[in-house]
């Protein structure tokens, strides 16, 4: 800093201090203003301070809404990258099980393509009996076979490698947690050597055990004594008063000759292993017990007498309100008054709750079948068929989401395409493969219903579906040349069921298909070539009280046999709780294989 920059700020500063000096006059500005414009001039100040804090406070709670709203968008910013990043991880999944399926399917072609030189080349194709024998078969290494064909020639370095390394066996995460059957029995004796019979001069290595399986089956008839007795009031009494060391009670089924485990048998081998009753008969008579087809119809009957409240409850549990049910109807045969008269039988199954429901109501397959069932119980979505009957849920059930089977409508293309090889046929049966393979990968992936139905609604599924309304509305369109009959059910089918075909995208809960309702009506399918027909109503209704139970039973992933003789062992006891009494709360053990 020079000398004339310094003196500037000397005569500056000298300035400042003068003026703090000489005070300034103080002067009114609204000395020319009479009173009442000073008032009037104050109201309208105070009207304007007002009005700030006013708008200041409407600014405060903009400002607080506005908070809120960024709060709110940077939630749902976090919960949409939780979704983008599981659905990438889904993507890498199903990438990795692209690969190795395309992997594997190279490996099948080349193998069956190396069977068929064996098979239909020749001579000097054909694999040497020598070569034959030294080649490992898959049977021997059934185990390791990942369905990859091995390289044909190993060179040096790799069978140095090879000779040096110590075998491994390769760990697939697939194989985890599995575990291969042993052949066991539910009773076990044990057979131990006298070990003072060896020769005096021998020498034990070790020991071990040789098992052998016996077949014990008999009828044990049992007897109990009951008293007949008249008391001083004059009344005659029965009773049976057991020694000690007998059975408490007279283990009978009521109405019946049959123990609670010979009931059991009987319900399983015939609605099971799909026995006729003649058969039954022949069984029992080689036990040396005769016993008529009338009396195994009856015994059977009786014991489905005491499954009416318990089926009810099963029913209220099946159709809670906001319940998913999958529906289906077969046909069955009734032999009423000499003629034989084709019925049907309805099965709801309820995958959540684990239940499975068959209702014969007089054989009929009209609404009014469906109205009793349902009855006013509130059901979230009913799955089925394209049968017209459900149409009933469209018009009158409005609550009640109706959805159909997509297997049904990709079938009916199928059949189509096998008819005349018809090139719009094989485009959507692609697109319905498209589909399933998506619904896989979310099984696979474990994903929970909200996150499927997030994933159902992606680019990827709707532009599927794009494509398939695309290739419907080209087969609906008047220029359209002329197809085949089997072809033209299947579009119209399409066509009039779009809606609940893809009605499943609407919650990840839904099923893509019918197929579980279908596969449990397959025993009575079974049931039906085998015995061919019902004697009257009474045992249709008989059957189905039974496979209600038994199909539970499978989808509880408990033992039939064991759930039906301690259900009629607690009958014969005298218990009425039904509620403690169904498949899922009678406190029986899992059936484990």
């Amino acid at each position: 800093m020079d000398d004339r920059e310094f003196e500037k700020i000397l005569a500056s500063a000298e300035q400042l201090r003068l003026r703090e000096k000489q005070a300034e006059p103080w002067t009114d500005r609204y000395s020319d203003m009479n009173s009442m414009e000073k008032s009037m001039l104050l109201d309208e100040l105070f009207a304007l301070r007002k009005a700030d804090k006013e708008r200041e406070a409407k600014l405060l709670e903009k400002l607080d809404r506005m908070t809120e709203q960024l709060m709110n968008l940077n939630e749902s910013s976090q919960a949409q990258v939780k979704v983008i990043d599981g659905l990438k991880q889904m993507i890498a999944s199903r990438d990795i099980l692209i690969e190795k399926l395309q992997k594997e399917n190279a490996a099948l072609k080349e193998q069956k393509k190396q069977d068929r030189k064996n098979l239909y080349g020749s001579k000097s194709q054909k694999i040497s009996r020598k070569k034959k024998e030294e080649a490992p078969s898959h049977e021997e290494n059934k185990d390791d076979f990942d369905g990859t064909s091995g390289p044909s020639s190993v060179s040096a370095s790799d069978e140095d490698a090879l000779s040096q390394a110590p075998e491994k066996k390769e760990e697939r995460p697939y194989r985890k947690g599995m575990s291969y059957r042993r052949m066991k029995a539910d009773k076990s004796v044990c057979h131990d050597s006298d070990f003072s019979r060896l020769p005096k001069d021998a020498v034990i290595i070790k020991t071990f055990y040789k098992y052998s399986y016996q077949q014990i089956s008999y009828i044990l008839e049992h007897k109990y004594q009951v008293i007949r007795y008249k008391q001083s009031d004059g009344k005659i009494r029965e009773g049976y008063f057991p020694k000690a060391g007998e059975p408490d009670y007279i283990d009978v089924v009521p109405g019946t000759h049959a123990s609670a485990d010979f009931l059991a048998h009987l319900a399983f081998n015939h609605f099971v292993l799909n026995v006729p009753y003649y058969r039954e008969m022949y069984r029992l008579s080689d036990h040396k017990m005769s016993l008529s087809r009338m009396t195994l119809v009856n015994w059977l009957a009786k014991g489905a007498a005491f499954t009416s409240a318990l089926i009810e409850r099963l029913k209220d549990r099946a159709m809670v309100k906001d319940s998913i049910l999958n529906c289906d109807e077969t046909w069955c045969k009734v032999k009423m008054n000499r003629h034989f008269l084709k019925k049907y039988v309805w099965c709801l199954v309820n995958k959540e709750q684990k239940i499975v429901i068959y209702c014969y109501e007089d054989g009929s397959r009209g609404r009014k079948v469906l109205k009793e069932i349902l009855k006013d119980r509130q059901v979230k979505a009913l799955q089925s068929d394209g049968y017209n009957v459900y149409m009933y849920i469209d018009k009158e059930l409005v609550d009640t989401e109706h959805l159909c089977c997509l297997a049904h409508a990709r079938a009916k293309f199928v059949y189509a395409y096998e008819q005349g090889d018809d090139p719009d046929a094989k485009y959507l049966i692609d697109c319905f493969g498209e589909l399933y393979r998506l619904e896989d990968t979310y099984k696979l992936s474990g994903l929970s219903a909200q996150e499927i139905t997030s994933c159902r609604h992606s680019l990827r599924t709707k532009e599927i579906i794009g494509r398939i309304r695309s290739k419907l509305d080209v087969l609906l369109s008047p220029t359209h040349p002329p197809r085949g009959e089997l072809m033209d059910k299947a579009v119209n089918y399409l066509q009039v069921f779009w809606k609940q075909l893809f009605a499943y995208l609407n919650d990840g809960r839904y099923d893509i298909d019918n197929s579980i309702a279908e596969r449990f009506i397959r025993p009575l399918a079974g049931e039906r070539k085998n015995s061919l027909f019902f004697v009257g109503s009474r045992m249709a209704n008989v059957s189905a009280a039974y496979h209600t139970l038994l199909s539970t039973c499978r989808m509880n992933g408990l033992s039939a046999l064991e759930y039906l003789k301690k259900f009629f062992h607690e009958i014969v006891k005298g218990r009425k709780d039904y509620e403690n009494l169904l498949p899922m709360t009678i406190g029986i053990n899992t059936n484990k294989y």
